[in-house]
């Protein structure tokens, strides 16, 4: 690069040095300098000290003769160091010019190629057009030239005709060059603007995972077609790091249908499983509660649970005939939701039947030993107050509150068997009273979880804010 500027100066210098000839002596070559020194200058510009150097070192030593000679004002050989220097530049320019605009052509369709791969005809299809335009242009070009320098090769009669063809060859492989380089730096700058915008790629790759994701979950990961997408949509997320976002946008495009029909039927097939299990969930709780006998329960203190369970099995039944329905219309996703509401209220009937059958139960025996021994409630307060105080559940608080931690126990917890334990309010009726307190807890009242705490407000009275600790 040092040697190239040194060259240029010098050059540079030999102009006005010439120049200065053109008024004390006019019979010098002044012409043939200037085209001697726009020559040589011209091959250094188009790299022919790369491809023809020994051409281009005697066009160069020939230029400094001639203007040596100049200097002592000896024309004639001035006018032939010059005349040597412009023909050892063409020859340098003839050697050098099909291989330069063979090399920008090389890189120029490279470039396209690159930018094509960016997706920069979808990203700034514009500029991606002015490349392809300025790429055929310097074909258009390339092959003018090809002829052209092909004519003067054969042309061995006429010298001036012949030297005029090679000047022709020689500046259309120039602009041949000129419009590959042209249709290189377009290129990049248009897969750099495409590349800024792969985000867009990126996220229907989200998308087209998250589907294959749903629909693994429906399928269980029983489906090896859903593998296969998900390593598509991972081999296109290499081709987005790699640059080839047009790669990368066809194989998303190609998952994404296959998604669609992956989760369609994998939904659709959850979706008749699930029904097909909330109907024997809720077969089953039918015909627990069938069981009960509907006059024992409404006499006693169990009515308000009874009437609980019979709300919650009917619901339940409402649900299953929602998702039956919504199955037949082809709403598969609401049908599953409805599937597992039918599921959850069932499951809820069951424990409730088997927390009543146990009632029942206890009651009997209850009252077979009462009426005998006049102790026996006695006995039971003391037992009962033994289980309040080894309950790790209960926590007293002031103000007459307490604190209850959920568990998953069987039966399971919810709120009117918490409202009828006996260290809570002994009467399940009074569940609205613990529902009031959390609501900001508790969305649904059907919902509680493990380990979640529940303030308990005092059994009467106005229910208002739980005591700071």
């Amino acid at each position: 690069m040092l040697r190239k500027e040194k060259t240029t100066v010098f050059l540079s210098g030999l102009v006005l040095f010439s120049l200065g000839f053109v008024n004390c002596a006019q019979e010098l070559p002044v012409k043939e300098l200037a085209l001697a020194k726009s020559q040589v200058e011209r091959a250094e510009r188009l790299s022919a000290e790369e491809y023809a150097a020994e051409e281009y070192s005697e066009a160069k030593k020939s230029l400094i003769s001639a203007n040596e000679f100049a200097s002592q004002e000896k024309a004639s050989d001035s006018k032939q160091s010059a005349d040597y220097a412009i023909s050892k530049a063409y020859d340098a320019l003839e050697k050098t010019l099909p291989k330069l605009a063979a090399k920008s052509r090389e890189e120029a369709v490279t470039a396209i190629d690159a930018a094509d791969e960016a997706y920069a005809s979808e990203y700034t299809p514009e500029e991606f057009k002015k490349a392809v335009s300025a790429r055929d242009a310097g074909e258009t070009k390339l092959a003018q030239a090809d002829a052209s320098l092909a004519s003067y090769l054969r042309e061995d009669k006429d010298e001036t005709a012949k030297e005029l063809k090679r000047t022709v060859a020689l500046q259309e492989y120039e602009d041949a060059h000129n419009h590959f380089l042209e249709a290189s730096k377009i290129s990049q700058d248009a897969k750099k603007v495409a590349l800024d915008r792969s985000g867009s790629i990126r996220q229907s790759a989200d998308e087209v995972d998250a589907s294959l994701e749903k629909a693994y979950t429906y399928s269980k990961g029983g489906n090896p077609a859903i593998d296969e997408e998900k390593a598509r949509v991972a081999s296109a997320r290499e081709d987005i790091t790699a640059g080839r976002l047009k790669t990368a946008d066809e194989k998303i495009k190609t998952a994404r249908l296959a998604a669609a029909s992956l989760l369609q039927a994998s939904v659709k097939d959850h979706a008749k499983n699930r029904n097909g299990q909330a109907r024997e969930v809720v077969e089953d709780a039918n015909a627990r509660f069938g069981e009960l006998k509907a006059e024992t329960y409404l006499k006693s203190n169990a009515k308000e649970s009874y009437a609980s369970t019979q709300e919650n099995l009917g619901a339940s039944n409402e649900s299953l005939q929602a998702s039956g329905n919504l199955l037949e219309q082809e709403k598969y996703e609401d049908s599953i939701a409805q599937s597992e509401e039918a599921i959850r209220l069932a499951e809820i009937s069951i424990d409730q039947v088997e927390t009543l059958k146990g009632k029942t139960t206890v009651a009997k025996k209850d009252r077979t030993a009462v009426e005998p021994q006049a102790d026996t409630k006695t006995t039971t307060t003391t037992e009962t107050d033994g289980d309040k105080a080894t309950s790790s559940q209960v926590e007293e608080l002031s103000g007459g509150w307490k604190r209850y931690t959920v568990e998953k126990s069987n039966p399971t917890d919810c709120l009117w068997r918490i409202a009828d334990r006996e260290d809570i309010y002994n009467d399940a009726k009074l569940w609205p009273r613990i529902f009031e307190a959390n609501r900001k807890s508790i969305r649904n009242k059907n919902l509680i979880y493990p380990k979640q705490k529940l303030n308990i407000p005092p059994k009467t009275g106005k229910i208002g804010s739980v005591p700071k600790q």
